[in-house]
């Protein structure tokens, strides 16, 4: 036994969950019995390890670095090419990243294969993965610009999880954004890709409705293992959501120091025309209808003007580049009622007749925590999305003043 398979098999044995990895390929966890180590010539090791996925068999030349719960192996290649392969221990905290980041070069690639047969004829311009922090990308979603002649497409996936695939379309939206900026002068950006998880669909189709077609073409695919197909967001309207009786919906949540969401529900109830005149200073109602899937971090409440026009209040005191969609997801639902009567049925609004026009959407939130990107996502909202940002003075808690109110948003270049 040579002391490089030595040392490997220390760390497999030290192990509770020992997984490798190869950047573009599926984790294979190292089960007794599903793998081998063994000496090879020249101080060299073989590993090999297969699972009901597939098989992978590696010579292993050195260690090149040793962290907690992993080790990154230098391996030699067909033609004497070297590479990097990660023997990792997935149960140590200190792992995590190392195992994510393979994750997120598996879905690179797969997110390569899907492009190559939906975008036949197109050249794949640019694929990455990176982290751009400057524009608000993530690495987790890996995005590409498809090109032919002097037009192009933005593409993005999503990763194979509910919450991150429903954050898919405001990445993509930013995405689409930069690269229409950046190609100003070179070539025409149309619109914009979707992956998604199969299953993991529903928002963000019924979000894709109620944007701008005019302002960007848009085309969604639901993925799985070893297939892609387009989706048609067209046929993703019925909700699953309720609108209970007005009783049920008209007492605040209790506000808390530590919880400054609900001391901005205080305060916007107590007079919601001190942020917008028009609005009617009682009733105020709460989370209806209620939202399923967790906790948003936003505060949603409905109020109407005068003239029984409904408006949608989104409250957030902190930055979120997710709050413009977020806000959608439940001025839809508003909509999706108001359109079949149950507002007045439920007891809503009894002292005015209700106006049949979309609800407005108001978000509200201190001037600063606006996140820069709220203006890039809202240009791509339907003109039938009727929105108006409010911004509280930095010290809201303590002085109370609207420091910047403004209605729409540019339009996209």
């Amino acid at each position: 036994m040579t002391e490089l398979v030595q040392s490997l098999e220390e760390f497999v044995a030290a192990c509770r969950e020992p997984v490798l990895i190869e950047a573009g390929q599926e984790p294979i966890c190292l089960l007794p019995g599903q793998y081998e180590l063994s000496a090879g010539p020249g101080g060299r090791a073989f590993i090999e390890a297969w699972d009901e996925a597939g098989r992978l068999a590696r010579r292993v030349t050195s260690i090149m670095r040793r962290q907690p719960g992993t080790l990154t192996l230098e391996i030699e290649r067909f033609g004497k090419k070297t590479g990097t392969l990660l023997l990792v221990d997935r149960a140590r905290a200190a792992a995590v990243d190392p195992s994510r980041r393979a994750a997120r070069m598996v879905l690179r690639e797969r997110f390569r294969r899907f492009l190559a047969r939906q975008f036949t004829g197109w050249t794949i311009a640019e694929l990455t993965a990176g982290t751009d922090l400057e524009n608000s990308l993530s690495p987790a979603y890996p995005r590409a610009m498809l090109r032919r002649g002097q037009t192009a497409w933005a593409a993005i996936a999503a990763p194979d999880e509910v919450t991150t695939a429903d954050h898919t379309l405001t990445f993509g939206l930013i995405w689409l954004d930069y690269l229409r900026r950046r190609e100003r002068h070179k070539m025409l950006v149309e619109g914009l890709c979707l992956f998604l998880p199969a299953g993991k669909t529903l928002t963000t189709c019924l979000r894709a409705r109620w944007l701008n077609p005019h302002a960007a073409k848009l085309i969604v695919f639901a993925y799985d293992a070893d297939w892609e197909e387009p989706l048609d967001p067209a046929a993703h309207g019925n909700l699953d959501t309720r609108v209970p009786p007005a009783s049920q919906s008209a007492h605040p949540s209790p506000a808390h120091p530590d919880q400054p969401e609900a001391m901005l529900e205080a305060i916007v109830r107590a007079n919601p025309s001190l942020f917008d005149a028009s609005l009617s200073p009682e009733p105020v109602y709460g989370q209806v209808p209620a939202l399923a899937g967790g906790e948003r971090g936003v505060l949603d409440l409905l109020a109407v003007s005068g003239a029984g026009r409904l408006a949608v209040l989104e409250l957030k005191a902190s930055a979120d580049l997710h709050l413009p969609l977020q806000a959608l997801d439940y001025w839809l639902r508003v909509r999706w009622h108001q359109e079949r009567g149950d507002f007045a049925r439920q007891g809503y609004f009894s002292s005015v007749t209700l106006d049949p026009a979309p609800p407005r959407l108001v978000l509200i939130a201190p001037a600063l925590q606006f996140h820069p990107t709220t203006e890039t996502v809202l240009r791509y909202f339907s003109p039938r999305v009727e929105v108006t940002r409010i911004g509280l003075a930095v010290e809201w808690q303590k002085d109370l003043r609207v420091m910047l109110r403004l209605e729409g948003a540019r339009a996209p270049d």
